[in-house]
């Protein structure tokens, strides 16, 4: 006799499983809807209560009880992170240290709001309060040396700066912010970075006020760099700088100024050349020298031109010396010149000669 009890067994369990199955996903979809609802409904509990607390928050703001109410905007913050009264109470703590002069927080918290509430309403004017935060630091008469005793350091501030440029880059606030930026670095004497901003801004925002004024100011540090260099190389740059300025901006009026002065710099830099010349010269290297006398020659605006041109004679009829005589025969193994003219900015240039030009 076969017992099929086994297998009626087996079927009724495996019955029992499928019905359990079905039982559980039916259960699982109407739960996920609960959920859901429950959810919409959580939320709606969540900012109904942030609103009150937040109503209560700033009664005590009103009522000048401003420690109770500043705990009680970041409590909101904290609590309930996704509702609009978490902004409006994020924004009325950043103010509130903004008010009482806690300007690094004010702009820190302004920075969380801007950060993490990217859609309020109070977002352009929290960056405009950052910028404004920045240049009073910037301006503050408590400098210090290289910014040691200062009321922020120099760096902080360029990271300031940096991120109100980057949080709004297509508003004034991004070139202004630079400006600022380039600007500290002059303060520091690094010329290089300051250039860097500044030819940022007048690649980043042309053919608006920020790139003209960055336009000026690099003229403006490569003069100095030029007056502190031996090398000509530096007084080019300074004039082909000038030459954009006044080719971009014609109107502006100290383009007219930067025109007028475009001989100066280009006189300059024949004397440096013309003084390297004397320093080949004396030096008993004249081919050198004529190397150098030969450029400034090219330029004869300059009063150095005809200067060049006497030593040019002068050495074409100094009277050839027994090693120049005997170089007639063939090179001299013993001696190599280099007559090759420097005029980059490597700083190899000789200094200027200190005796009287004859």
């Amino acid at each position: 006799m076969i017992r099929k009890f086994p297998f009626v067994l087996c079927a009724g369990v495996v019955l029992s499983l499928s019905t359990a199955e079905a039982q559980f996903s039916f259960s699982n979809l109407f739960k996920n809807k609960r959920d859901e609802r429950v959810g919409a409904e959580e939320y709606a509990t969540q900012q109904g209560n942030a609103q009150s607390r937040l109503d209560k928050a700033i009664s005590y703001e009103n009522s000048g009880k401003s420690k109770q109410a500043r705990d009680a905007y970041r409590s909101i913050v904290k609590s309930y992170p996704r509702t609009d009264a978490a902004a409006e109470a994020q924004f009325r703590y950043a103010n509130m240290l903004d008010v009482t002069g806690d300007s690094r927080k004010a702009f820190e918290a302004y920075q969380d709001l801007i950060t993490k509430f990217r859609n309020t309403n109070h977002f352009n004017e929290s960056v405009q309060r950052q910028f404004d935060i920045a240049e009073d630091m910037r301006r503050s008469e408590r400098k210090g040396f290289f910014g040691i005793g200062a009321s922020i350091q120099p760096s902080t501030l360029i990271e300031m700066f940096d991120q109100v440029a980057r949080s709004v880059p297509q508003s004034e606030l991004a070139p202004k912010s630079m400006l600022s930026i380039a600007e500290i670095h002059l303060e520091q004497e690094d010329r290089v970075s300051a250039e860097s901003f500044y030819q940022k801004v007048v690649n980043t925002y042309p053919s608006t006020p920020h790139a003209t004024e960055a336009q000026y100011q690099i003229f403006k540090i490569r003069g100095v760099t030029a007056a502190n260099s031996n090398s000509p190389y530096q007084d080019r740059s300074q004039r082909e700088a000038g030459i954009d300025f006044v080719n971009s901006n014609p109107n502006d009026q100290r383009a007219a100024e930067i025109r007028s002065g475009l001989d100066d710099i280009e006189a300059r830099s024949m004397e440096k050349l013309f003084n390297t010349g004397r320093f080949y010269e004396k030096s008993g290297k004249p081919e050198s020298a004529r190397v150098y006398y030969r450029e400034v020659v090219k330029n004869p605006n300059t009063p150095w031109a005809a200067k060049a041109q006497e030593r040019l004679s002068a050495i074409d009829n100094a009277p050839v010396s027994i090693e120049k005589k005997a170089s007639f025969f063939g090179a001299n193994p013993l001696k190599k010149e280099s007559v090759e003219m420097r005029t980059s900015d490597d700083e190899v240039l000789p200094m200027p000669v200190t005796e009287a030009d004859s």
